[in-house]
């Protein structure tokens, strides 16, 4: 299919309008608001990567993979409609402390409960009950952060600021090994220390960052037929909108696979016991974290200077796919490790440019910035209940406990993620 020769650039990548466009923010904003990332992936990373797998251990060691799947699926889909009409509501919002921070604040207690509940579960059904109540929490108060960017960055930051956001989920999983070794008695703490660090990490936020004025007309708040009627948006209308999307969800579903199933995979498949894995992966997190760090930071300044996007994502794709193969092939820990390290790499490179590219993309950044960001949250959080909810089928063909054709089947969802970015025409 032939294109236009000049066609002109869409809105999102236009240079923004010097009166719409965000101030530049300061070093104060960037840490206080990566310090807030940072706890808040302390409690969405440590229960994906190791508490949950433990808890269902002690509770359901039989059917553990099974109800590990339906626990993680069912609250992600809870968390991911509760993302996007909180999402629209916030946009709507004219409390005098702001359109995002009521969210995050409300957010809170609900995210503490739920880590209660599902600390102190003795069944998978109390384990889900707990499990779906934190997710709801969560759901509240990552749409209003991730709202923050748009709204506060201006496009000349935001690549240097996503890079900074891109790795606190690395550094989130690597502290939540470190926290589930000695945490491991108490199944409570397990669960609490992580939500109890996030709550803390996103009081600066409450008190101290600006929140903007409101630019919703009173006469222009929506009623709730109308909220979930903006909940959609047109790929048609939006292509750029829509392979974003795509392409962030088939990279994500990609990561999933490994995250969910790497501490079974260990103990089941290559024969590790459970009390030498968290070590194993909490070192392998260590080394993860420089490559992690050095990817994000790296490709997001260099996408702002060289202002553009589209190589960092295939770059990243490609690293996706060598290291999944490393890790589908590996006889022990090691070659497992330094196949992580590789997908590791591309998960900087990819989280950093990714949340650039979202932001250049989005239409109506000023008056709808948190049901786009929401929407976008979507493509990270389904997979979080698709992995689980596919994997059992993949790994019983064969036989069973067919993990290298899993992570085959990771490599093959990456290379397809970053090819999505090719029809994307708003940025380069």
């Amino acid at each position: 299919m032939s294109h236009p020769p000049a066609e002109p650039l869409s809105p999102a990548a236009a240079p923004e309008n010097v009166s719409d466009a965000p101030a530049p923010v300061g070093r104060r904003f960037v840490i206080l608001y990566v310090i807030a990332y940072l706890g808040l992936y302390l409690a969405v990373m440590t229960p994906l990567l190791v508490s949950l797998a433990i808890r269902l251990e002690d509770v359901d060691p039989d059917g553990k993979t099974r109800s590990l799947g339906l626990v993680v699926g069912v609250g992600t889909l809870v968390s991911i409609v509760a993302g996007v009409v909180i999402g629209v509501l916030s946009d709507s919002t004219t409390a005098r402390l702001g359109r995002r921070k009521p969210w995050i604040i409300a957010g809170i207690p609900v995210l503490l409960a739920g880590a209660v509940v599902t600390g102190v579960a003795s069944s998978v059904g109390v384990v889900l009950a707990g499990f779906v109540i934190g997710q709801l929490g969560l759901g509240s108060i990552m749409t209003a952060m991730q709202a923050i960017l748009p709204d506060q960055v201006p496009e000349r930051q935001r690549g240097k600021v996503a890079g900074l956001l891109g790795f606190t989920a690395q550094i989130a999983g690597v502290a939540g090994y470190q926290l589930a070794e000695p945490l491991r008695g108490s199944g409570l703490l397990l669960f609490l220390v992580p939500a109890a660090a996030a709550c803390l990490a996103l009081l600066p936020v409450v008190l101290f960052l600006p929140d903007p004025a409101v630019r919703v007309a009173r006469h222009d708040r929506r009623g709730l037929a109308a909220v979930f009627r903006g909940l959609a948006f047109s790929p048609r209308r939006h292509p750029d909108l829509g392979w974003t999307w795509a392409g962030r969800f088939l990279i994500q579903l990609s990561l999933m696979f490994l995250s969910t199933y790497q501490l079974y995979f260990l103990t089941d498949h290559l024969g590790y016991k459970l009390s030498e894995v968290t070590g194993l992966l909490a070192l392998s997190g260590g080394i993860g974290l420089l490559m992690t760090s050095a990817g994000a930071v790296v490709s997001g300044v260099l996408s702002d200077r060289l202002r553009r996007r589209k190589p960092f994502i295939y770059a990243a794709a490609a690293a996706f796919a060598v290291g999944f193969g490393i890790v589908a092939t590996a006889p022990s820990f090691p070659q497992v490790m330094i196949g992580s390290e590789v997908i590791l790499l591309g998960a900087g490179v990819f989280g950093a440019v990714d949340i650039a590219l979202v932001t250049d993309v989005i239409p109506n950044r000023e008056t709808e910035g948190a049901k786009y960001m929401s929407v976008f949250g979507i493509a990270a959080a389904l997979p979080q209940s698709v992995a689980p909810l596919l994997a059992p089928f993949v790994l019983a063909i064969g036989g069973g406990d067919n993990y290298p054709l899993l992570f085959l089947t990771a490599a093959c969802l990456a290379v397809a993620g970053g090819l999505t970015v090719r029809p994307i025409r708003g940025v380069r």
